[in-house]
């Protein structure tokens, strides 16, 4: 008989099966592990679907019937793609709520893992010498590797989903921890295609096998599954087939300045280059433009020196960003963060 898969809660292994449910629950202590517990229920009754939460990619956020099916043919796609036999340690430190973290328990279960689970937070803290495949958001990747790097080249394979990597962070990464960054969505059941950032770097994400790719008149990424269900998002991608593609950015933040369609993404990547503080582009209203692009820098105040920095900023800039991207507001002011620690993106200006 093949060996299980197990789960490491409470200083105890686990076997990732039905039977262990009633002990396990009777076990765990935290909230966010009786969630683990309940997810387990869920996956394992007797009904052909679960209920997830989306993320709000194609509209407003809601519930949503996944079949279990279709979510483990997602599961054997990513235990393939990345060849994580049976018996590997894996780290999840996602909420079992989401698409992702969900997905990480159902291939810990198909791929026969064992799962060492961390309270889900920024810095995620793992029980484990060596994991073989770790998912995680991008604030939780760099927090953990500039925070522990010893946890951090404990890792074989991180899979960063939820948001593009700071590039400055990438660019100084060392070692031998390969980062993978995915592009998914709820109804996707997770990631439809990955993308290498280290040690590789690779612009496109290319699609797992069954899915396409294409875009409308506007750019709008269209997306076809293995089972022939097609979705229209809202990002603004680049196709370089039908399987593979770069993403540019999202409909609903495009900078319409003058005709000219601004990417705030392409702001934001070419200005990590110079300012340090989380920050975020977004369009002002403007009477002769019709919207300008703005940055806010997250503060609790304003610097005594925000002159000689917005000067800065402003020159630098109009000498490396492309024709009408540089911004025309510079702000100092806080900035909201998720729960997963990505910085929104400003909706009104202040």
């Amino acid at each position: 008989m093949m060996k299980e898969g197990s789960v490491y809660l409470q200083g105890s292994w686990w076997c990732l099966n039905p039977s262990a449910l009633m002990d396990l629950k009777e076990a765990v202590i935290e909230p966010w592990e009786l969630e683990l517990v309940k997810a387990m229920e869920l996956w394992w009754n007797s009904e052909p679907t679960m209920s997830i939460r989306t993320s709000g990619s194609t509209g407003n956020p809601k519930p949503i019937q996944l079949a279990k099916a279709a979510m483990e043919a997602s599961a054997k796609r990513t235990i393939d793609y990345f060849e994580v036999s049976p018996g590997s340690k894996a780290g999840l430190a996602l909420p079992v709520t989401s698409i992702a973290g969900m997905m990480m328990l159902v291939r810990a279960i198909i791929g026969r893992w064992d799962l060492v689970v961390s309270k889900p937070a920024i810095h995620a803290t793992f029980n484990a010498d060596e994991l073989d495949f770790v998912a995680l958001t991008p604030i939780q990747a760099q927090t953990i590797e500039q925070e522990d790097p010893v946890q951090w080249k404990s890792f074989k394979t991180v899979l960063i989903g939820g948001g593009s990597p700071n590039n400055r962070w990438l660019s100084q990464l060392s070692g031998e921890t390969r980062v993978f960054e995915s592009f998914g969505m709820t109804e996707t059941i997770s990631h439809l295609a990955l993308r290498q950032l280290y040690p590789l770097r690779e612009p496109n994400f290319r699609c797992l096998p069954g899915f396409a790719v294409r875009t409308n008149s506007q750019g709008v990424l269209n997306i076809r599954t293995p089972d022939g269900q097609e979705f229209i998002t809202r990002d603004v991608v680049q196709c370089q087939d039908d399987h593979s593609f770069i993403w540019l950015g999202r409909m609903d933040d495009v900078i319409n300045s003058g005709g000219l369609k601004i990417h705030p993404e392409a702001v934001e990547m070419g200005l990590q280059a110079i300012i340090n503080q989380p920050f975020r582009c977004f369009g002002v209203p403007d009477a002769d433009w019709g919207q300008v692009v703005a940055i806010r820098i997250h503060s609790e105040e304003v610097p005594h020196d925000w002159e000689e920095q917005k000067r800065f900023i402003e020159s630098w800039s109009r000498d490396n960003l492309p024709k009408h991207h540089a911004p025309k507001v510079i702000e100092w002011a806080p900035l909201e963060q998720s729960w997963t620690g990505k910085w929104k993106r400003p909706r009104n200006h202040n």
